[in-house]
């Protein structure tokens, strides 16, 4: 790719572009896509939520400690020692997930819908002796363990600020001037001697948005005096993080059992961000002149994806013949992710004197500027430590507790386009450890059927979610789980489940510019995620 011009980012709660004699803290959903924040970072973090087999998700994925599940391999690998057969299992998922965001108008669609495979694996036995060394067990699987599929849009209508506002500020601190990106005045204007993240500015230049009057930038005169601003958003988020492991386990005289996996992480996310403004008058005097801006549309797309590796250990025993007692820890993951992005953006001016519709500036942004090349950002998740109990009571029922760590505070970046470890404080003052409760139980009212039950709560990983910061931030999820599990023959098994998952984010601001003199920002907008899994497990044990 074309070599970019990377400006110094400072990391706070949004960011703050380059350094002039006016200092402007930018940022906002709207304003950020251009490049990965450290807020992607952390959601990519978060993968304790996904779906697995049927029968772990049904028992809220308390599976630390009772093994014998293909789930074992993401969970705790030592569970794969506990097999005595062969196992070979599949399991297609339908997830659907449905947004609300608070004190706004709905504005098209605010659901989505995705069938795709929670887990798929195989576990053989490679070993099995009458000594101490009762069996050593090799598996491979997958697991979809996050899921970033959802749509959320709205309306927010008799507004003051426009996007305009923070257009002008960024233009200003990246010290860039009119004459340089007029297409009328500079045949040599190139999307490529800025950096992606000034497009949208550049774009609201060109579209009629904002000017340059005696070397300042601020909101166009086609404004007129103080414009209504209705606000539409709708976004569209699709992808997940799947991880591949190749495991071992060992069970040593059916008392200790050990196990060891090589997790491969497929990162992939697809973002797209619609926003548009309309603008209307409160009188005729309050209106423009000449030209009138009526409206404006603007699109983004950015791509992520990317790889990581990670090892998991683990350790399960059994002091008695119904407890089982179980820890594993999970190394941080190391992922590598290129990042692609593009953005559009068009507007509507009326020239009144002409009676008709104008294009504000012979070379408009009606094309996509596209930035096709690839970007690498690496960081390190964080490490995770894992305790679980179970106890079985009879033969017919299991009790399973399980409770999660994870060092939020600690992800790390290794190398990105800004430089290494830009974002390392940002984490460490923001965030913080999280704790995560699972639990789950199986009653078999007959040796052919099984009953389960699950529930699971991750807490804040925020230090204060109250703060507003440029991204949403999934701070809490919680989720109800269900299920039923069939014993069909000697060798078949088929298991079902479904999952209520309730997400909560932190508020958030679409744009926002702030400094000593002014500001410029939308209103603020919290939105909750709830989804429905429904799942379903084919086995076959031989």
């Amino acid at each position: 790719m074309k070599k970019r011009i990377i400006s110094i980012i400072a990391v706070t709660a949004g960011v703050v572009f380059g350094a002039s004699a006016q200092s402007w803290d930018i940022g906002g959903t709207i304003i950020e896509p251009s490049a990965v924040t450290a807020m992607d970072m952390f959601n990519w973090s978060r993968t304790s939520d996904g779906v697995s087999t049927a029968r772990a998700t049904a028992m809220g994925g308390a599976l630390t400690s009772l093994g014998g599940d293909i789930a074992s391999m993401a969970i705790n690998p030592a569970g794969l020692g506990m097999y005595r057969q062969n196992d070979v299992s599949v399991t297609p998922q339908l997830g659907i997930a449905r947004s609300s965001t608070e004190d706004v108008e709905s504005f098209g669609r605010n659901g989505s819908t995705n069938f795709s495979i929670g887990s798929f694996g195989v576990v053989l036995k490679a070993y099995e002796g009458s000594g101490k060394l009762v069996a050593v067990n090799l598996g491979f699987g997958y697991s979809r363990l996050a899921d970033f599929n959802y749509r959320t849009s709205y309306a927010r209508y008799d507004n003051r600020s426009s996007i305009a506002g923070v257009f002008g500020p960024m233009l200003e601190q990246g010290g860039i001037d009119y004459t340089d990106i007029n297409g009328r005045l500079n045949e040599n204007f190139s999307w490529w001697n800025y950096d992606p993240k000034y497009w949208g500015a550049i774009e609201g230049y060109k579209c009629g948005l904002v000017d340059q009057v005696d070397g300042k930038w601020q909101p166009d005169a086609r404004f007129g005096t103080d414009p209504v601003v209705d606000q539409y958003v709708n976004m569209v988020s699709k992808g997940a993080i799947g991880e591949y492991d190749l495991s071992m386990g060992m069970n040593i005289a059916n008392k200790l059992y050990i196990g060891a996996s090589l997790g491969m992480l497929s990162l992939r996310q697809r973002r797209e961000i619609y926003y548009g403004e309309e603008y209307w008058y409160d009188s005729p005097d309050d209106e423009p002149a000449g030209e009138m801006l009526e409206g404006m549309n603007y699109k983004q797309t950015a791509l992520a994806s990317g790889s990581g590796v990670n090892i998991k250990i683990g350790v399960t025993y059994r002091p008695l013949e119904a407890l089982r007692l179980a820890v594993a820890f999970h190394t941080p993951t190391w992922y590598s992710v290129d990042y692609k992005y593009r953005s559009n953006m068009v507007s509507s001016v009326f020239d009144k004197s002409a009676g008709k519709y104008v294009t504000p500036d012979p070379d408009a942004a009606t094309e996509t500027w596209v930035d096709s090349g690839r970007d690498s950002w690496s960081f390190r998740s964080p490490a995770k430590l894992l305790v679980g109990a179970s106890y079985t009571i009879g033969t017919s029922a299991i009790v399973s507790v399980d409770y999660e760590r994870a060092w939020y505070g600690n992800i790390h970046t290794r190398e990105t386009p800004i430089g290494d470890g830009v974002f390392n404080d940002f984490f460490k003052e923001y965030f913080k450890g999280s704790n995560t409760i699972r639990a789950g139980v199986e009653y078999k009212p007959t040796s052919y059927v099984a009953l389960r039950a699950g529930y699971g709560l991750s807490g804040s990983m925020v230090k204060d979610k109250s703060l507003i910061f440029s991204t949403p931030v999934n701070y809490r999820t919680q989720y109800f789980a269900g299920g039923v599990g069939f014993v069909l023959s000697n060798c078949f098994y088929l298991d079902l489940a479904y999952r209520y998952t309730q997400q909560k984010y932190t508020t958030s601001k679409l744009f926002y510019a702030s400094s000593d003199e002014a500001d410029y920002y939308s209103g603020n907008y919290s939105t909750d995620i709830a989804r429905h899994n429904l799942i379903v497990t084919v086995g076959f044990r031989f």
